[in-house]
C-alpha cells in the first residue's frame, strides 16, 4: 500500500451520484478500506455546513472543507468560519430580487430561498430539505439572514450580467453549468481551505490525494500532490488532472483508489 496522509472528495458527482441520487457501495466500501490502511479522509464540498447530506457524513470523515473553503473541521472541532457581514448579506439578497435570479444562500445553520423559486434544481434542492439538519424552508426577502456563499441559477428573465457586475469585486463567480454559478468570497476556494488544513495538520501537500467532477473542484485538484477527476464528470477539468477514473457508478472512486495502490 502506498501512504498517502490526506484523500479529499468533493461530494456532489463524485461521491454521489447526482442521477441516482446514492453513494455506491463500492464507494462506501472504499472509503472504509482506505481508513483502514491510515489514510486521513476529508470532504471537500461547495456545500455550507446546513446541507451536508447525513447520510454521507456517517461514513466516517475526519474533516470537511465546506463552503468552498469558508468552514473547515476536524473531528468535529471547528477550525475555519468566514462569515459575510450583516448589512452585506441583505444588499445581495435584495438584488438578487431585484434581478429575479434563483438560487440557494447557504449557510451554517440555514438555506434560504427566494419566495418564489422556480428554476427546476432549485425546487429539487427545496423538496429534499428533510434530508439535511438544517432549516431549509426559510425565504431571503424577510429573513434575518445568516449564509456564507450562494449557488445561484437563472434563465432568460434573469439579469445575471447585472448582478455580476455589482459583486464581481466582492465574490468569485464560478460558472458550473450554462445556468449555473457557485458564488464565493473573494479569498476563499477549496484550495485556500485544504491549503489551511494541510499547514494546520501539518500535511505535505504533496502526500494529497484531490478527487472531484466540476470546475468549482480545479483550485482542489491543482492544489493536492495528485489529482483525480470522475469520469462522469465535466470534460473540461480532464487536461487539468493526473488521472480520470471510471464513472460514480462504474466504481469509479474504488478504481481510483486501487490505480494508485491506496487499497487492494
Amino acid at each position: 500500500m502506498k501512504k498517502y496522509e490526506a484523500i479529499i472528495y468533493d461530494i456532489d458527482g463524485t461521491l454521489l451520484d447526482e442521477k441516482e441520487g446514492i453513494v455506491p457501495e463500492s464507494t462506501v466500501r472504499a472509503l472504509h478500506q482506505a481508513k483502514k490502511n491510515g489514510h486521513l479522509l476529508f470532504l471537500c464540498t461547495g456545500r455550507c455546513k446546513s446541507i451536508w447530506p447525513k447520510d454521507i457524513l456517517e461514513i466516517g470523515f475526519d474533516g470537511v472543507v465546506g463552503g468552498c473553503g469558508t468552514n473547515i473541521f476536524y473531528h468535529g472541532e471547528e477550525l475555519l468560519h468566514a462569515t459575510l457581514p450583516k448589512e452585506l448579506q441583505r444588499e445581495v439578497a435584495d438584488s438578487l430580487t431585484r434581478y429575479h435570479i434563483d438560487g440557494v444562500l447557504e449557510g451554517q445553520e440555514t438555506a434560504y430561498f427566494r419566495r418564489d423559486y422556480w428554476m427546476p434544481v432549485v425546487k429539487s434542492i427545496f423538496e429534499e430539505n428533510g434530508t439535511f439538519s438544517a432549516k431549509c424552508q426559510l425565504f431571503w426577502e424577510d429573513a434575518d439572514l445568516n449564509f456564507d456563499k450562494m449557488a445561484l441559477w437563472f434563465d432568460e428573465s434573469s439579469d445575471m450580467k447585472s448582478f455580476k457586475e455589482q459583486w464581481e469585486n466582492t465574490f468569485d463567480f464560478i460558472l458550473r453549468d450554462p445556468t449555473f454559478y457557485e458564488v464565493v468570497p473573494k479569498g476563499y476556494s477549496k484550495a485556500t481551505g485544504i491549503d489551511f488544513l494541510c499547514k494546520r495538520l501539518e500535511i505535505d501537500r504533496a502526500h494529497t490525494v484531490g478527487i472531484g467532477d466540476s470546475t468549482n473542484d480545479l483550485p482542489m485538484l491543482d492544489f493536492t500532490g495528485i489529482s483525480i477527476a470522475m469520469g462522469s464528470g465535466n470534460p473540461d477539468i480532464f487536461p487539468s488532472v493526473d488521472y480520470v477514473t471510471a464513472a460514480v457508478m462504474e466504481d469509479g472512486i474504488e478504481k481510483a483508489l486501487k490505480h494508485y495502490q491506496l487499497i487492494e
